[in-house]
């Protein structure tokens, strides 16, 4: 792997992209105006039917690695596809309809050089309890994910990867939502830096993949689903926390059954109900309000943050 040149990461910057003609020549130029310009830039299209293809051949920047896939494979596996060419040490996706600002790349690298031994680098919003940089490890991720709120999920534009790591457990071709799983896997034995937003801006538009996803409520058991396996597999919490996580994550589950209820969606509500599988015990977690404020110690006046 190809990783210093005068003692500069090379970064990988992936564009998959799908008929996205209208945003495509904005993503590829923020890519290629970077300040930060030791970068091989790798663009995969899934064969696009709008002249995405031809907008991306303009484009001869030895930067470049282009393809463009015989017939549409979806999201994920073009994501691996690309992932697989990778040679960067550290790695983003930046879809063809998203932009980066041109401060983002050398802002990650100057965070990388100084937490090299993270797997994983987020560009979070402001967060009164957070103050950056915030280097966690594997434990304090998941007590935020399934105690508070969140630090994990999020969109992959916000996500700098170590690629190794990336490389080896590759993508879930089969989860919808696998920005969050992937994130969450690797939480598992990778530590995470988190640091300021205003990096790059996500086009959330009508069509696109992500808008698919959450067009309807079914996103939801395949999030329960993979939670629930990775509390049961290489979860790094103790063992009475991860019993609290899964009353927590069942525990939500049933609310938002029950809400549907009562707004008459019985057909998702029988498409949710088979796809996740709720032991007897756990029916009460309905009527227990779940644990969510792990870290309320926190506060403005004494955030958490890293000595470097």
């Amino acid at each position: 792997m190809s990783i210093l040149l005068n003692s500069q990461p090379l970064i990988t910057v992936i564009t998959v992209s799908y008929n996205s003609a209208l945003y495509i020549r904005e993503t590829i130029k923020s890519v290629l105006t970077q300040t930060y310009e030791h970068i091989e830039y790798i663009i995969g299209d899934d064969c696009s039917n709008d002249n995405t293809w031809s907008i991306i051949n303009e484009y001869k920047d030895p930067r470049i690695i282009k393809y463009t896939n015989a017939v549409n494979i979806g999201e994920y596996p073009n994501r691996n596809k690309a992932l697989h060419l990778a040679t960067g040490a550290y790695l983003i996706f930046i879809d063809g309809d998203d932009i980066m600002f041109e401060h983002a790349l050398a802002t990650f690298v100057h965070y990388v050089k100084q937490f090299p031994e993270s797997g994983m680098f987020f560009s979070r919003n402001w967060d009164y309890r957070l103050l950056p940089p915030v280097k966690l490890d594997p434990i304090t991720m998941y007590r935020f994910h399934f105690f508070d709120n969140s630090i994990i999920g999020g969109n992959f534009t916000k996500v700098l990867f170590k690629t190794e790591p990336l490389q080896k457990e590759k993508l879930s071709e089969t989860i919808r939502t696998g920005d969050t799983f992937i994130q969450l896997k690797l939480a598992q034995t990778n530590a995470a830096v988190v640091i300021p937003e205003g990096l790059t801006w996500w086009r959330r538009r009508a069509g696109n993949a992500t808008s698919q996803i959450f067009k309807d409520k079914r996103y939801i058991a395949e999030s329960v689903n993979f939670e629930l396996r990775l509390l049961a597999e290489g979860c790094p919490l103790p063992k009475e926390e991860i019993e609290q996580a899964k009353i927590n994550v069942y525990g939500v589950y049933l609310r938002i059954l029950c809400k549907m209820l009562l707004k008459a969606k019985f057909s998702e509500v029988r498409y949710l109900s088979k796809k996740v599988q709720i032991p007897y015990p756990y029916y009460k977690s309905a009527f227990k309000k779940s644990k969510r404020n792990y870290y309320s110690y926190l506060s403005g006046d004494q955030p958490l943050t890293s000595n470097i």
